[in-house]
C-alpha cells in the first residue's frame, strides 16, 4: 500500500466517522420543518420550508409566515415538477439553480465537491462561473444539521435554511 492510498483511506474513514455525515435533512417518514430566508439584490423573502418524502421524490414547499406559497416543488429522479411558484422565480435559469441546490441539500450532498470539513462545519462547491454554488453546512452539538447556507456569488443570491427548535 502506497503512502498516497493510506492518506485517501484515512480521509474516507474520517469523513464516515463525522457525526452529521450520514444524517440527511429529510428522514424517511418524517416532514422536515425549517426556517427559510432568501436574499437577492436587496430583496428579502422569509418563511418556512417543509420537505416531505413521497413516492415520486421529496416534495418541498416554501411559504411566507403569512401563508403565501413561495414555491412548491417535487424532485423526481431526473426532473423538477413545479406544483406552484411565484412569478419572479418561474424563470428557467432560476428553477434550474433551485433544483440543483435542493438536490444537493435534500438528497445527496456528494453531488457537490467537498472543500472543507471540520467537526462544526462542512463546505462544498458545485459548478463554476454563473452557476457556481457554495454550500456551508453547520452542525449542532448533537451532530445534527443546524443551518445550511447556499450562496450564488455571481447572481448575488443567498438562501439560508435553519433548523426550527
Amino acid at each position: 500500500m502506497t503512502r498516497h492510498s493510506r492518506y485517501i483511506i484515512i480521509g474516507v474513514v474520517l469523513l464516515l466517522a463525522h457525526s452529521g455525515w450520514a444524517q440527511p435533512i429529510i428522514t424517511p417518514g418524517k416532514t422536515a420543518r425549517h426556517n427559510l430566508q432568501i436574499d437577492t439584490r436587496g430583496n428579502h423573502l422569509s418563511g418556512m420550508m417543509l420537505a416531505r418524502p413521497t413516492s415520486d421524490g421529496p416534495r418541498v414547499l416554501a411559504s411566507s409566515y403569512f401563508g403565501l406559497t413561495i414555491f412548491d416543488f417535487t424532485l423526481t429522479a431526473d426532473s423538477l415538477k413545479v406544483n406552484s411558484c411565484i412569478e419572479p422565480m418561474r424563470r428557467p435559469k432560476v428553477l434550474q439553480l433551485l433544483e440543483r441546490d435542493l438536490r444537493v441539500v435534500l438528497i445527496d450532498r456528494n453531488l457537490a465537491k467537498l472543500k472543507k470539513l471540520t467537526a462544526e462545519t462542512e463546505c462544498r462547491k458545485l459548478g463554476s462561473g454563473f452557476g457556481k454554488s457554495v454550500f456551508v453546512i453547520n452542525y449542532n452539538a448533537d451532530g445534527g444539521i443546524s443551518q445550511v447556507l447556499v450562496k450564488h456569488p455571481w447572481v448575488r443570491l443567498q438562501m439560508t435554511i435553519e433548523e426550527i427548535k
